[in-house]
């Protein structure tokens, strides 16, 4: 995709005062760009990391170049080059766990700086549109883009019905599942379950960190949304995911699972499993593989995670029910006693 790139400003990095300085200059520019409150409040938070990385752990000196982006879908961000006197990142999958530092600190200025981010790259190819000229003495770099949030349609798609039920291991108090439905039009939905690795409070942290960043990203291709999802989610625990495209205009729904999350699609010719390929949100995971399925109206679709089990069959319920029902009975009576459970029925009316 053409990217045309403006260079704003590069600002000097040499003392705790010019934290200040080039948070201040990224968030002016977030807001001429057209961020909202919260989005620029989040650049705020990238700049402030990266800066105080420099001053840390960069050998103390460095420079930022700040730029502004626009694709030609006339789409624009806001992109940051941080360069540092440092020796570099020896592990940056490692550096990337909240947690770790070799430093007197918190170590969570990396995992939060990609979380934040919608690219992360360490020592990225110098792009020849920006004159580095000036930044010769500086080895090190760090490059963030945060694209300016499209305006959103909120609503309902009333040609789906869903129903969805969730607990956690009894004994817990925190869902190690979490599951999410999302119209992004009237005729477009995005759903998912997701289930962080083993159960209790880092689970539920992983699987609601990859809830909160697909819902960022949901206008992504489902394969591009699983590789922003996976790189968002290093650092915890990592989870599994079924995740669900439907086009009521088009009748079709497209499935990406990774892991154990298991599902199938009901219609009159019969049923069609859901096949999920293995690896780990966050921490391995293969090329992700989109399947494509006609979903017609009278057509259901069902996931669910493995804290269900398999002792029971699709005709056991009488699917012109409402989902909530079917989620329900299924919930309450095959769930294992020994992992957080989820079920997702969506049904096409």
């Amino acid at each position: 995709m053409e990217m045309k790139r403006e260079q704003i400003l590069i600002l000097e990095i040499e003392t705790d005062a010019d934290v200040g300085v080039c948070r201040r200059k990224s968030v002016s520019l977030a807001g001429q760009l057209g961020f909202d409150e919260v989005k620029t409040g989040e650049v705020a938070i990238l700049v402030s990391e990266l800066v105080t990385n420099v001053l840390k752990h960069g050998g103390s000196k460095g420079r930022i170049v700040i730029c502004q982006l626009q694709n030609e879908d006339h789409q624009k961000a806001i992109e940051i080059w941080c360069y540092d006197s440092g020796t570099g990142i020896p592990d940056v999958d490692e550096a990337m766990h909240d947690g770790f530092t070799n430093k007197k600190t918190l170590g969570i200025g990396l995992g939060t700086i990609r979380r934040f981010s919608d690219i992360f790259e360490v020592n990225p190819i110098i792009k020849e549109s920006i004159d580095f000229n000036v930044l010769n003495n500086y080895k090190h770099c760090i490059r963030i883009v945060k694209w300016v949030p499209e305006n959103r349609w909120i609503g309902t798609n009333r040609s789906l019905i869903v129903g969805a039920a969730s607990r956690c291991i009894p004994g817990e108090t925190l869902n190690g599942d979490t599951y999410l439905m999302s119209h992004l039009s009237p005729v477009k939905t995005i759903a998912a379950i997701i289930d962080g690795l083993g159960h209790g409070k880092e689970a539920h942290i992983a699987s609601n960190i990859i809830k909160e960043q697909i819902l960022i990203k949901s206008e992504l291709p489902l394969n591009e949304l699983i590789k922003y999802i996976h790189l968002a989610a290093r650092g915890t625990r990592g989870a599994v995911i079924g995740i669900v495209f439907i086009n009521i205009e088009t009748s079709k729904l497209y499935f990406v699972g990774i892991g154990n999350i298991e599902g199938f699609i009901l219609s009159a010719s019969g049923k069609k499993s859901l096949i999920s390929f293995g690896g780990i949100i966050g921490h391995n995971i293969r090329t992700p593989h989109i399947f494509e399925f006609p979903f017609n109206s009278g057509d259901s679709v069902c996931l669910f995670s493995d804290g269900i089990n398999t002792r029971w069959n699709s005709d056991d319920l009488n699917w012109n029910e409402h989902p909530q029902k079917n989620a329900d009975f299924l919930i309450n009576n095959y769930s294992r006693i020994n992992d957080d459970a989820t079920v997702l029925i969506i049904n096409h009316s």
